[in-house]
């Protein structure tokens, strides 16, 4: 009983937060992004694929990272009770497995309701900003979230696509490495899992940060090369005589 409690406690916490960003968001400043404005279609089935990738779509990141997560949560305590009650058959398990499940796909039916109401009654969002305003082209939060969810994906927002290859399989190789080593300590109780595992962990931790800052960092600067290379011509008239610079795009 404990455990289905705690449930829906998470639950319980997940919609007030949801509820509270998404009348934040009303009042809230539009997202920056170079992309276009999202479309309908384009976020009701990035949301069908992925709870939350639809909000993120959408630039409404705190609703998508809270969808994220929280499914995420739930999907992955659905097959960990399914594993333990396949393996032992207890019914214990099976209650939680069956209580996460309808959770989860409760989740996911609020997360295709929120992206498709926002899509149809919201106001698109997205920014298209000139090269030489003050705002970044891209979103650097929006860059941070999608590296969060998955290493290397600001990155490929950024179009650094080849860097988003290497961030993601740094942290791929370093997460793997500390995973195995985790189970292999439990398996044999051995020290030197133990420390083996501790050590991959803070690589991975480290590396996990710099490929948020990367992200960041890659969507603030944007173009910004392309800004800065003038071209400067003569330029005279009847009464002057002097230069011109332009921006090469």
């Amino acid at each position: 009983m404990s455990r289905l409690t705690s449930t829906y406690r998470t639950l319980s916490v997940f919609i007030i937060l949801w509820m509270s960003s998404a009348l934040q968001a009303q009042t809230g400043s539009q997202a920056v992004d170079s992309t276009g404005p999202p479309t309908k279609s384009g976020a009701i089935v990035r949301s069908l694929i992925l709870p939350g990738w639809g909000q993120i779509y959408q630039e409404r990141l705190t609703q998508g990272a809270l969808l994220y997560a929280t499914s995420a949560t739930f999907y992955y305590r659905t097959v960990f009770h399914y594993w333990y009650y396949k393996k032992n058959g207890s019914e214990y398990h099976y209650q939680l497995f069956k209580t996460n499940l309808s959770v989860a796909g409760f989740l996911y039916l609020i997360n295709l309701l929120d992206v498709s109401d926002a899509a149809i009654h919201e106001k698109p969002r997205g920014w298209q900003g000139g090269l030489l305003n003050n705002r970044p082209l891209k979103s650097p939060w929006g860059a941070v979230l999608r590296s969060a969810i998955l290493p290397g994906w600001g990155q490929v927002y950024d179009r650094a696509y080849w860097k988003a290859a290497g961030y993601l399989a740094v942290d791929g190789y370093l997460f793997y490495r500390a995973h195995q080593a985790d189970r292999k300590y439990r398996d044999t109780g051995q020290t030197r899992f133990r420390e083996e595992y501790s050590k991959f962990s803070w690589y991975f931790g480290a590396a996990y940060l710099l490929t948020l800052a990367d992200a960041y960092a890659g969507a603030y600067l944007f173009k910004f090369d392309q800004a800065m290379r003038l071209t400067v011509h003569p330029d005279w008239g009847k009464s002057y005589l002097g230069i011109r610079a332009y921006v090469v795009f």
